[in-house]
């Protein structure tokens, strides 16, 4: 039995030990832990450009023509493949509702000929199938491709990046890596701790043609992710596929997909389940140190008169007002730094457009001024010039200022949550002190995960600005439809800068509520927690005082061997923790 194996296997014979020792109230929170220690669910996110062959290198790993390939465009919602002991098809979508499919009829719902623009409302559809890839929780996703003329596909791709455990960032060697894909990859990259790079297609170029390609992938890849060097797969997920369904062992090999495989496996042996068991040994901890305090409170409690157990929990009660009273502050502490980071974003939009207006009108004149020299097409040349420049603008300037709000809204919900935690340790000393015992919780309340909703970078972007058309009267001497050209494209600029600033400041705003919404009611959720866990504990040992003297014995007893299963457990779950540190050390 190798490490992980052992160690899940320790995990889930605690969590067995456990289950009669702990209250009632904490015994769904223990079955949520071991059910996601038994499914091990992880997912493994195919990501890239459109037209890459995301699809058919999803189809080469299963070894069946499972996804529908084609030329144009395709994927147009999230599909998820997890195991199943048969090929079933399940259709979620936005209104909730399922519906099961044929396969041949996936592709009416996952492709922009069968679904454009996802009319039909799908919010993901789920595969089984019986890979082994599969098995142990793996879910493989094929998300829409980036870059093409469907935004709302790329949208659905940019949404899916915080649910990615690792990816598999797929190019082709011909062309190679693009300017979307150089983009793409800058925004995943603070997503995904793990990303394989394969480079696909390497059967459509002759061998010289490869190296350079990868070499100059390699390079790009290394600058993006400030790294010395990268490792890529090359390998043609078509041949691949082809030597698998038709059982061609010389041409698999050919295809130098079994090379990668052999390094997918092995990652999905080893890191994936050292990440997943970290999380559950912390999660149990934090359980089991909330239900150590449960039974200690009760125990004292327990030993307690009753009439002076009833002055204590009177007073406990009156004094846990004023404390509680913290929490419902809390609302105006986050309106307030709401206020303070809408006003930071409207300050910054507005020193944008005083900044680059007047940049972008002088840019205009000169290329203006050129153009006339030169002659041509000039209004089509200058509406594609001022696409350009808006475009050239907007990126560096979105990208900062969604990193700046992102970076004051952590600072805010840092506050809140260092707050929420002095709150829950004012709770534990007031307890400490009417019961006076040693109370230590396992307080801490994380901060803003870098993985929240509000950190989907905007994609809705200038990259997709509406070419200005202008209609010009060709009637009008030409000197005077040039002079309407420029000044056309002047108002064209301030009102085009104008609306995607809005739609910029609109998104934001629109996140900013949501995910502080969200965070609020987390935090409100740990001080109640904390205060039900408490309570619980004192209204057990008020009831079993109304019980006769030798069942207080008794009750005090089987509190002690809980108290002393529960250390020893505690006891192991620090010392795997440990083990846990160490293999991670040693990779």
């Amino acid at each position: 039995m190798n490490d992980y194996d052992r160690l899940k296997q320790n995990l889930l014979t605690a969590l067995e030990i456990l289950k009669p020792l702990v209250h009632e109230e904490h015994r769904q929170a223990l079955a949520e832990v071991g059910a996601k220690l038994k499914e091990e669910v992880f997912n493994l996110v195919i990501l890239g450009q459109f037209k890459r062959g995301k699809s058919t290198f999803i189809n080469a790993l299963l070894g069946e023509d499972l996804l529908p390939t084609a030329i144009v465009p395709l994927t147009s919602v999230v599909t998820i493949i997890q195991y199943g002991p048969e090929v079933q098809v399940r259709v979620r979508f936005l209104n909730g509702s399922e519906e099961e499919i044929p396969l041949s009829k996936l592709p009416d719902y996952i492709t922009e000929r069968g679904n454009p623009k996802n009319r039909k409302n799908v919010h993901e559809v789920t595969i089984f199938h019986p890979s082994p890839y599969l098995q142990g929780g793996v879910r493989i996703i094929d998300t829409p491709g980036v870059g093409s003329v469907y935004r709302h596909n790329t949208d659905v791709a940019y949404r899916y990046l915080p649910y990615v455990d690792a990816g598999i960032f797929i190019i082709s060697v011909d062309p190679p890596l693009s300017e979307s894909e150089h983009l793409f990859l800058k925004d995943i990259r603070d997503y995904v701790d793990k990303i394989f790079f394969v480079v696909n297609k390497i059967d459509q170029v002759c061998d010289e043609d490869r190296k350079e390609s990868m070499e100059f992938t390699r390079e790009i890849l290394c600058m993006d992710l400030n790294r010395k060097d990268v490792t890529l797969y090359p390998l043609s997920a078509r041949c691949a596929l082809e030597a698998k369904t038709g059982s061609d062992a010389a041409k698999l090999e050919q295809s130098l997909l079994p090379g990668f495989e052999e390094q997918l496996r092995s990652f999905l042996l080893h890191e994936k389940g050292l990440v997943l068991l970290q999380s559950t040994t912390q999660n149990l901890l934090r359980l089991v140190s909330g239900e150590t305090v449960a039974l200690q409170l009760e125990q004292e409690a327990v030993k307690l008169p009753v009439q002076e157990l009833t002055g204590k929990i009177a007073r406990f009660e009156e004094e846990i007002r004023g404390i509680t009273r913290d929490k419902e502050h809390h609302s105006y502490l986050l309106r307030g730094h709401m206020g303070k980071i809408t006003t930071i974003l409207d300050d910054e939009i507005r020193s944008f457009k005083q900044a680059n207006l007047p940049i972008l009108h002088e840019a205009l004149e000169q290329e203006y001024a050129r153009k006339l020299q030169q002659g041509g097409r000039l209004r089509e040349e200058l509406e594609q010039f001022v696409f350009d420049k808006i475009r050239e603008a907007f990126e560096p300037w979105r990208l900062h200022i969604t990193e700046l709000i992102a970076s004051t809204l952590a600072d805010a919900h840092q506050d809140l949550a260092t707050r929420t935690n002095e709150v829950i340790e004012r709770i534990m000393e007031l307890t400490s002190s009417i019961f006076q015992l040693p109370l230590k919780p396992f307080t801490a309340v994380e901060p803003l995960s870098s993985k929240s909703r509000f950190y989907f970078l905007l994609k809705d972007d200038p990259v997709g600005l509406e070419l200005i058309q202008l209609a010009v009267t060709s009637s009008l001497p030409q000197f005077i439809v040039k002079k309407m050209i420029l000044n056309n494209m002047k108002t064209a600029i301030t009102q085009l800068v104008d609306r995607h600033c809005g739609r910029v400041r609109y998104d934001l705003l629109q996140r900013l509520q949501k995910t502080a919404a969200d965070f609020q009611k987390a935090l409100t959720e740990r001080i109640d927690q904390t205060l039900d866990g408490i309570r619980g504990a004192l209204a057990k040992a008020l009831a079993m005082k109304q019980r006769s003297e030798s069942d207080v014995q008794q009750n005090l007893g089987a509190l002690d061997l809980k108290l002393q299963s529960i250390s020893d457990i505690q006891s192991q779950l620090l010392q795997w923790s440990q083990d846990l540190s160490l293999l991670d050390a040693a990779r």
